[in-house]
């Protein structure tokens, strides 16, 4: 890739990604012949012309962050199939004159899981989706990919229903006030929402009713242990972070642009702990 194409990561506010640590990290362990790796804040209400300008100044490649995806669905003119099921687009690609559209968050959900997480809870059991955004449209693929049988609860009732509808998976949407009577059958608990970014914290969850043999998962791996996540540490529950799911997502995007699959490593993982 010559060097006047350029790669790099858009949200609001997109300042606390740690993504062009990942990829510059890359570039430079598979020397890749590439721009510097930046991120760049768009205005949702600006997103077409802002896109449209970075894609004109010769910009290769963009992931999508928080709250563009939905945007980047509607921008791309040529999307992949899963990108088509989600409704969402975490990558976009600038070529021969063409805007495509792709969601490796579904494919970087999956890889972050390990085998025996999918076999015991995941795998013909019920598993909960917190959520009803473009990351909880990624899970839903993700999971229903793994053959679990996937319920979904979001603080607005409809917004689950709405999700459910887009999706065409095979669903049910669970009522937030409801969901104390149904959340000790679910096997694996994922969170999707913002709720325990910043000052927020997420309390969707009592977890005292949850069964001790259930996975929580958290897609927030800053900080790396929220208090949704140490609540099930407290409780001996199995728990990860969304840490690998993003080095994963990222690794896809990486491929799509640079041809080349990089691997996960130490050396990453340090270098993403000391941010």
């Amino acid at each position: 890739m010559s060097e006047n194409k350029k790669t790099g990561v858009i949200g609001f506010p997109v300042d606390h990604s740690v993504s062009p640590t990942i990829h510059n990290h890359w570039i430079d362990e598979n020397q890749i012949d590439a721009s510097c790796y930046e991120k760049i804040n768009v205005d949702p209400e600006q997103f077409e012309e802002e896109v449209g300008r970075l894609k004109e100044n010769g910009t290769y490649g963009l992931n999508v962050t928080v709250p563009l995806k939905e945007l980047a669905f509607s921008f791309a003119e040529e999307l992949t199939d899963v990108s088509k099921q989600t409704g969402a687009v975490n990558t976009l690609t600038f070529k021969e004159g063409k805007v495509y559209g792709d969601n490796t968050d579904v494919i970087g959900f999956q890889r972050s899981l390990d085998k025996k997480t999918i076999e015991e809870n995941i795998t013909n059991k019920k598993c909960l989706v917190l959520g009803a955004g473009g990351a909880a449209r990624a899970v839903i693929s993700a999971l229903n990919n793994l053959n679990g049988e996937v319920h979904i609860c979001n603080r607005t009732y409809e917004k689950a229903k709405q999700i459910q509808q887009d999706i065409q998976i095979k669903s049910e949407v669970i009522d937030q006030k409801d969901l104390g009577a149904a959340i000790y059958e679910m096997g694996f608990i994922v969170n999707t929402t913002s709720l325990g970014l910043g000052n927020t914290e997420n309390t969707m969850v009592d977890f005292s009713q949850v069964s001790s043999q259930a996975f929580v998962y958290d897609l927030i791996y800053n900080p790396k242990l929220t208090k949704f996540l140490s609540e099930a540490k407290e409780k001996n529950m199995g728990y990860q972070n969304g840490i690998k799911m993003l080095i994963e997502q990222a690794a896809e995007s990486f491929r799509t642009w640079h041809n080349v699959l990089p691997k996960n490593s130490n050396v990453l993982m340090n270098k993403l702990e000391g941010l």
